[in-house]
């Protein structure tokens, strides 16, 4: 379940990243930084979020960093870790999914998660930012994304081979 929850998160981002940059008009309209920060803010979640699944440190104080990234530099950085968790699930026991980590958030809150947790959220967290971002793409003109799990389901899963 948790490998076809992360083909599907990368499938959906992949959907969303298309979709934004292919208007780049966007990067213009006041939408357009919005876009840009929800998505660095999902991305930098997952980085963190992958850190404490391997147990190695991450460099992040925040899940809003405020160095600056443009639609363009993100795509390519979201792709890439969509892959890892993606690889990261395909070779995961079924029996390690239920081993608690300690996580330590950006904020100092500190917290004992499963994998299956952190995968859980990592998934959900990503669906919900996606649904922040169709929100801003509608108030600019286009279509809601098709980036439900049925969808992707009937849709994805011939293109995005495990």
């Amino acid at each position: 379940m948790m490998h076809s929850l992360m083909r599907y998160k990368m499938w959906a981002d992949a959907e969303l990243m298309r979709a934004v940059l292919a208007l780049p008009s966007l990067v213009a309209a006041p939408e357009g930084a919005f876009v840009t920060a929800i998505i660095r803010h999902f991305h930098t979640a997952d980085c963190v979020f992958r850190a404490h699944l391997l147990g190695i440190p991450h460099d992040y104080t925040s899940a809003n960093p405020l160095e600056p990234a443009t639609l363009a530099e993100l795509g390519p950085r979201v792709a890439a870790i969509d892959e890892r968790y993606v690889s990261y699930t395909r070779d995961l026991d079924a029996n390690d999914l239920w081993q608690a980590l300690h996580v330590r958030f950006t904020d100092g809150d500190e917290q004992l998660l499963t994998r299956s947790d952190i995968l859980l959220h990592v998934s959900l967290h990503g669906a919900y930012h996606r649904g922040n971002v169709g929100i801003l793409l509608r108030k600019h003109g286009l279509e809601p994304l098709p980036d439900r799990f049925t969808t992707f389901l009937r849709r994805g899963c011939e293109t995005h081979a495990p």
